[in-house]
């Protein structure tokens, strides 16, 4: 075992990378670092050091032509010249770009994690290592400097972290965070061991390409305390706060979250505002991870949204915030939301028969009338709820519609005294903005609002015959 060897292995057992004889998926890109990482940890295996079983994971991002090509050909040599298990897909990342409205980075970081993760599931895999090394570290967080970071923001590269809720137990560990770029380059240059260049690297028009080429140079040479080793300690502090942070926000979490999942998550308003401006933060970025695809990879937020997220459960109801990333955080009464701006599709105008039904699948939900005979007012009453209700076939006419609210909507909610803005009437049922969209309208031809789904009927189509024909709506959520 060399020297190299012998601190990559020291490192992996001080920071508990690895949990015993495990499955280990290596994202490899076929560049230096990559197989530096690859030799490494076939070479401890090999002796016995790291029980791993490990496989080669190459996405073909097929973003620079011939020279895409010739890496993935690299890689399945590499792999067969040191008989390692390898798995490689294609990916047209432009063409996934354009259709999801990303930029091109964003795209290859989705499919290439994407990617990983189904190798890893169908391997049995517990970890991805990836050759992310010291010189990365003093890197990410420079431009993160440059962006404006706070204290947690500058934890760039932690040694392990979750790889994300969709594939639960499985971790990201990075074992070369203390190993420099001249060192694993000097590696292979000892064993005479090709690889791969990828030319958009040496461009200086992209940020990181910048700061690795021109300015961390400059400062080594104009600035004699600046080191890239002063930048990993600043990261390793960094993380050690944002740990103890996770650590005290997990205490109050169950206090603070009542409620979360794929479309909307929401904090209690009181609890929040009292909790510590540094757990406000936390919190926003831990509601932000759990609507973020992938799961925990919130978007990159600066100061002044944090400063706005902060002050935000204390503001009057009715506050939004606009963030990177399309997401919206809204303070309601009693809470604040974290929701997608995509997460409400209007409804296009669909015919209810009588009786019939009709699907509603951009809110998962579908709405069902039958003719129902002998119900009167007590019955309709007794038996209505938030899913039931019982309207006048005379009042109605029929075939209903269903529909999504529009501008200037009036609504006659059964009890008042006269109609109003719908817009007033959710808003005192304290309907979130964000969710208001979601709600279906059952209306008559003519546009008059006869029901809004989960909440009331119109106070003109209620029943008034002791006991006659009855219109009975239900509405049923479909199956997750």
């Amino acid at each position: 075992m060399d020297k190299l060897q012998r601190r990559v292995l020291d490192f992996i057992r001080r920071r508990g990378l690895f949990q015993g004889k495990e499955r280990v998926v290596i994202a490899f890109s076929g560049g230096p670092d990559s197989v530096a990482l690859a030799l490494i940890l076939a070479e401890l295996a090999e002796q016995g050091c790291l029980p791993l079983g490990l496989l080669l994971a190459h996405l073909n991002h097929c973003l620079r032509g011939a020279e895409s090509d010739r890496d993935e050909a690299f890689c399945r040599l590499f792999a067969q010249r040191h008989s390692l298990d390898i798995q490689v897909e294609r990916a047209d990342v432009t063409a996934v770009a354009r259709s999801r409205r990303l930029s091109v980075e964003a795209a290859a970081r989705s499919l290439r994690y994407g990617f990983l993760g189904r190798v890893a599931s169908d391997a049995g895999a517990t970890a991805i290592a990836t050759a992310h090394h010291a010189d990365d570290v003093a890197e990410t967080v420079l431009l993160r400097i440059l962006r404006g970071a706070g204290i947690r923001g500058l934890g760039a590269l932690p040694p392990s972290r979750p790889f994300g809720a969709e594939h639960p137990g499985l971790r990201v560990v990075r074992p070369l965070l203390e190993i420099g770029k001249s060192e694993l380059l000097a590696l292979l240059h000892s064993r005479g061991e090709p690889f791969c260049i990828d030319s958009s690297n040496l461009s200086t028009d992209r940020a990181r390409n910048w700061v690795r080429h021109d300015l961390i140079p400059l400062l080594e040479r104009e600035c004699p305390t600046f080191s890239a080793r002063s930048l990993c300690a600043l990261n390793a502090s960094a993380l050690k706060v944002s740990r103890f942070l996770e650590e005290a926000l997990d205490e109050i979490w169950p206090t603070v979250c009542r409620s979360a999942g794929n479309e909307e998550v929401a904090l209690d308003q009181k609890a929040l505002a009292e909790a510590p401006e540094p757990l406000r933060k936390v919190a926003a970025d831990r509601a932000l991870g759990i609507l973020s695809r992938p799961p925990g990879c919130p978007p990159a937020l600066g100061f002044e949204h944090y400063e706005k997220l902060v002050a935000l459960a204390r503001r009057e109801v009715g506050t939004q915030v606009l963030l990177p990333g399309g997401f919206l955080a809204r303070r309601e009464h009693g809470l604040v939301y974290f929701s997608r701006l995509s997460s409400a599709l209007p409804l296009p105008i669909r015919r209810l028969n009588v009786p019939g039904r009709v699907e509603l699948p951009e809110v998962g939900m579908s709405i069902a009338c039958a003719r129902t005979e002998g119900t009167g007012p007590e019955e309709a009453a007794r038996r209505a709820g938030a899913s039931e209700v019982f309207l006048s076939p005379e009042e109605t006419g029929e075939p209903l519609l269903v529909r999504s609210r529009r501008p200037g909507d009036r609504f006659h909610p059964l009890g008042a005294p006269g109609p109003a803005r719908l817009k007033k009437f959710l808003i005192g049922r304290k309907v979130p903005l964000h969710q208001r969209d979601r709600i279906p309208l059952v209306t008559t031809q003519d546009g008059e609002i006869a029901w809004v789904v989960g909440h009331r009927i119109g106070e003109r189509f209620k029943l008034r015959e002791p006991a006659g024909c009855a219109l009975r709506l239900t509405a049923h959520l479909a199956d997750p």
